[in-house]
């Protein structure tokens, strides 16, 4: 609130404006003077004297017309002017939260403003009550400030009240009051949803500040990492109405402005601080004619804390709290009055939190100084001076008030250690000694964990590992990583950091899996396949399958050679040497690397044509390409060619033509298929058909079938795995 002149005290008329109708009380022309203190109206040429109550020749008026409301939760009571302000006590809609404004906001009452308030709950009045009229708050620049706002009092929350009296005494210099003089009663309403006008009562999760790019004067400080804030109440939590424009932005936050609301017992129920605050916004909003609510954030006595102005309570927001010192910094205000006694522990923690986290996002230590500059012609130092403030200051360092009370202001001190006597921007990284998927980690039953801190290793006591919250391994305060055994299956690891001081600041749990089981990995087995067959190489498949209880991740054949496969194959396509045996191998790993690997060792060999029993007319063919340089030809139908092996898997070997013909096949007896060795160019040694029974003696015999046009059939021999 900008207030540069003094301004004499008068008296004159009221109205008052209940709910969303105006309702307009005016003093009639009649009315006699009063003397000073008393409960009626007195004229601008009437000296003060003795306290005596004087009455007006008539009732006032209640005219519902006349007056236009503002807002549905604000009603007002006009005052004319004259020299001296006494408004008798008057039945008034209910409202919880009253000041005093007046036209000009440069301008001040010349007195004390005083208030009584008849309670709805018990019926009574209260005593006088002082509205706090010193320089206070408001915008000090842009367009905000530019508006046509009003000046005011501080406001004073009273409760449910039905009635209203007030008065300015001790008056200085005879100048009439400022033009526009009224109370503004302010009822913040029971808003859907809720009950007792609580405003909601929505607690979120702390919400880490995005800083913005660094401001110059941070390369003073060391390098300082975001602290969270604490659970809060969010403007849709206390329902609050909304802004006139969208804030400002300044910069950073270099410095925190602490304030009461100097409204207020320091006993108050805290299931009324929801309703309290959105009173404090229909009062700085529809009565003063601010942008918003000017505070940045809100405390109770219980320690509730709650969002203030809007645009992004991680945003360096400009607000209307600390006049001439609004960019820049950002307040927190705690509910009640704290003139003569100090916040409770509950409140001065959030304070100290609230402080670290807007202070450490833009890199700041909350220990050190902020310098920043007078923006209020009027202010409490030269315009544009360059004023040092510690980084947790009170209303009264930058502006001319009693705010935040003596007991408040006297806690700061405590309030700068507790923001900074803590493990300032303690952030873990990922764990490693595994890897991350989907946003959790996975190690192989250790999890290492590295952290990095603001905070001088001399002034920290210890740091601790903890998986699921208990207390696993103590390290040293120069420590900044270290190991953490972690049992099989899903579980949260954390780093907590000890101040010497006792404070304690502990990092976001993060998930990790705990994975010490091996992939499942069948023993390999062995097929032939199809493909060319020659007295150095037999096509094969090896066959196996890979299992694990999070997810295989590589698979690979470690012999006769090395090859890549996909995690999800179960088939390795490869060939041996006939004669000795052969060992192929197959590992599969997972997730977190550990590993499994299967191996079998097995021989392949050859039957040549002549190994066969032969029924029927076949013809010899000596050519270089077929196995051994021979082969065995019958175009005759029912001519057969029996093979006998010890084995588990067999390969038909043939050459092929393009007046090759058909043939059927038969397992130890049976048959199971017919082939047909015709092909569009000549190839040699081919497996045409193959089969894997169970491992023993077994027959496979091939029947020519004399196809029309193409009778022949050429057998080079049979392959098969020992």
């Amino acid at each position: 609130m900008r207030q540069r002149q003094l301004i004499g005290v008068v008296a004159g008329s009221a109205v008052v404006v209940a709910g969303a109708a105006a309702v307009a009380l005016n003093w009639p022309a009649g009315s006699t003077p009063g003397a000073r203190g008393t409960e009626a109206v007195a004229d601008a040429a009437a000296p003060v004297a003795a306290a005596q109550p004087v009455s007006a020749t008539e009732p006032p008026r209640i005219d519902d017309g006349d007056g236009k409301p503002v807002s549905p939760r604000l009603h007002t009571v006009a005052i004319a002017p004259a020299r001296k302000v006494d408004v008798p006590k008057r039945d008034t809609r209910q409202f919880s939260l009253l000041g005093m404004t007046w036209s000009d906001a440069d301008l001040e009452v010349g007195g004390t403003v005083e208030v009584r308030t008849r309670s709805v709950r018990t019926g009574r009045w209260t005593g006088w009550q002082t509205l706090e009229t010193e320089g206070t708050q408001g915008p000090d620049s842009g367009a905000e400030a530019k508006r046509d706002l009003r000046g005011g009092t501080e406001p004073l929350w009273v409760g449910p009240s039905d009635g209203v009296a007030a008065r300015v005494v001790d008056a200085k210099g005879t100048k009439p009051l400022p033009a526009g003089l009224r109370l503004d009663l302010v009822d913040p309403g029971k808003p859907a949803g809720s009950s007792g006008g609580q405003g909601g009562g929505l607690a979120l999760e702390p919400v880490p500040s995005a800083p913005a790019a660094a401001p110059e004067e941070a390369a003073a400080d060391p390098v300082v990492e975001k602290v969270a804030l604490p659970a809060y109440t969010s403007r849709a939590g206390w329902k609050a109405g909304p802004a006139k424009a969208a804030p400002a932005m300044g910069e950073a936050v270099k410095a925190m402005f602490v304030h009461h609301t100097a409204d207020g017992s320091t006993t108050y129920d805290c299931k009324d601080s929801a309703a309290w605050v959105r009173a404090i916004q229909t009062y700085q909003v529809d009565s003063q004619g601010w942008d918003d609510i000017g505070y940045n954030f809100l405390v109770d006595r219980c320690g509730a804390l709650f969002e203030g102005r809007g645009g992004g309570i991680d945003k360096p927001v400009v607000g209307a709290h600390t006049y001439g010192f609004n960019t820049d910094t950002a307040s927190i205000a705690v509910l009640g009055t704290y003139s003569t006694s100090g916040v409770s522990d509950a409140a001065r923690k959030v304070i100290s939190q609230v402080s670290a986290a807007r202070l450490t996002a833009y890199g700041f230590d909350p220990s050190t100084t902020a310098e920043l500059t007078e923006r209020a012609t009027d202010g409490k130092f030269p315009y544009l001076s360059v004023q040092t403030f510690p980084r947790i200051s009170g209303h009264r360092d930058g502006v001319a008030t009693e705010c935040p009370g003596n007991g408040l202001y006297a806690q700061l001190p405590a309030i700068r250690v507790e923001a900074s006597a803590r493990i300032l921007a303690l952030k873990a990284s990922a764990p490693t000694g595994g890897v991350s998927s989907g946003g959790k980690y996975y190690v192989k039953g250790k999890a290492t964990l590295a952290w990095t801190t603001a905070t001088p290793s001399g002034s920290i006591a210890k740091f601790e590992l903890l998986v699921d919250g208990k207390l696993i391994t103590t390290l040293p305060a120069t420590a900044r990583s270290g190991s953490v055994t972690v049992p099989s299956g899903t579980h949260t690891v954390q780093v907590r950091g000890t101040h010497v001081s006792g404070a304690a600041e502990t990092t976001a749990a993060a998930t990790v899996i705990s994975d010490v089981t091996v992939p499942v990995l069948s023993t390999p087995w062995l097929g032939l396949r199809t493909g060319t067959v020659s007295t150095t190489s037999v096509p094969l498949t090896v066959n196996f399958k890979a299992t694990d209880n999070t997810r295989v991740t590589w698979i690979g054949s470690t012999s006769p050679t090395k090859v890549t496969l996909s995690p999800t194959a179960t088939t390795w396509s490869t060939s041996a040497r006939p004669g000795a045996a052969v060992t192929f191998g197959v590992s599969a790993k997972d997730l977190v690397g550990n590993v499994s690997t299967k191996s079998v060792a097995r021989a392949t060999a050859l039957l040549p044509e002549t190994s066969a029993k032969r029924t029927g007319k076949w013809t010899t063919k000596s050519v270089s390409s077929h196995l051994n340089g021979k082969a065995l030809y019958s175009s005759k139908k029912d001519t057969k060619l029996t093979f006998t092996f010890t084995g588990r898997s067999a390969a038909l070997v043939v050459g092929r033509f393009k007046t090759s013909g058909k043939a059927t096949v038969y397992l130890d007896g049976k048959k199971v298929s017919t082939i047909d060795t015709k092909a569009s160019k000549t190839t040699y040694r081919q497996a045409i058909w193959t089969r894997s029974p169970a491992y023993g003696k077994h027959t496979v015999t091939i029947v020519v079938l004399a196809t029309k046009g193409r009778p022949g059939v050429t057998v080079d021999g049979l392959a098969y795995i020992k």
